[in-house]
């Protein structure tokens, strides 16, 4: 939970309490002396969706609850942020499904998307020319073929990846626009934008990784080895009203993710020896 401050404070302090539902392992890696208050469901007589555990957090900050803002994957969390009399930020927990979370203030799709700006607290200042570098990370494979959407429909060629084996790591990270770059076996190194996620104007059913290679092509190669450093992030995945204003949304994440990659903090990725390792 965050109590709402003036901008002058500093971002180190934007959160002010951690509630802990389960074992309380945060307080062993390192985060203890993040919060001012730390508070286990141990501590209260009842748990959510009773506001019980948020009022008790806002009496030991000594704030009123209305200036309080709280940040809840779970509908009953929820639930008892706004009998508390506090705003909500909903992460949903249960995947595809926003549309529960209608008792919050804001439903975002992961702490990626979270503006503090909006609440009247600090914003955070990692966000780099419309985008959000991240810890790399690497996935590859063989291109294989996928729903024929992207060359027919949007006029977008994507290189898929099968998802096979990259459980965990699709359930790690948000689904989202993400940016980097691809090495392609037989063929150098490119740069990358990337969905992973359900697509919802399709309305997939499966989780999906599709990069799109910033590169024209004169050929399909699909079984070639596809490398991927992904290196930042640029927006949640949305719905749109209409396949035309689907296609500008794609050619403006092109566009961003093209000139962000040209900075040294992304740049200096493109000779990583990973992407172009054919094995």
């Amino acid at each position: 939970m965050i109590r709402k401050m003036s901008t002058a404070q500093p971002l180190k302090k934007l959160v002010s309490c951690v509630i802990l539902d389960l074992d309380g392992t945060l307080l062993n890696t390192g985060w203890k002396e993040s919060f001012s208050v730390i508070i286990g469901g141990d501590e209260v007589r009842l748990g959510k969706p009773s506001p019980e555990i948020f009022l008790e957090v806002a009496k030991r900050l000594n704030v009123d609850p209305s200036s309080c803002l709280v940040i809840e994957d779970s509908l009953p969390g929820v639930t008892a942020g706004r009998a508390a009399g506090m705003e909500v930020v909903a992460v949903p927990s249960i995947p595809k499904q926003p549309h529960l979370y209608t008792l919050a203030d804001e439903v975002i799709n992961s702490l990626l998307d979270l503006r503090p700006e909006k609440w009247g607290l600090p914003p955070f200042q990692d966000w780099i020319k419309d985008t959000l570098p991240l810890e790399p990370w690497h996935i590859g494979g063989p291109v294989v073929k996928g729903f024929g959407r992207g060359s027919k429909v949007l006029g977008i060629p994507t290189a898929n990846l099968s998802t096979e084996g990259y459980g965990s790591l699709l359930s790690e990270h948000p689904s989202g626009v993400y940016f980097g770059w691809a090495g392609l076996s037989k063929r150098g190194v490119f740069k990358m934008v990337m969905s992973i996620g359900w697509n919802p104007y399709f309305n997939n059913t499966e989780k999906t990784i599709e990069p799109w290679l910033l590169h024209n092509f004169d050929e399909d190669f699909y079984g070639e080895e596809l490398r991927l450093i992904i290196v930042g992030y640029i927006r949640p995945e949305a719905n749109f009203s209409s396949l035309q204003s689907l296609i500008e949304k794609i050619h403006h994440d092109r566009k961003v993710a093209e000139e962000a990659l040209d900075l040294p903090l992304f740049s200096k990725y493109k000779d990583d020896p990973y992407l172009k390792s054919s094995t």
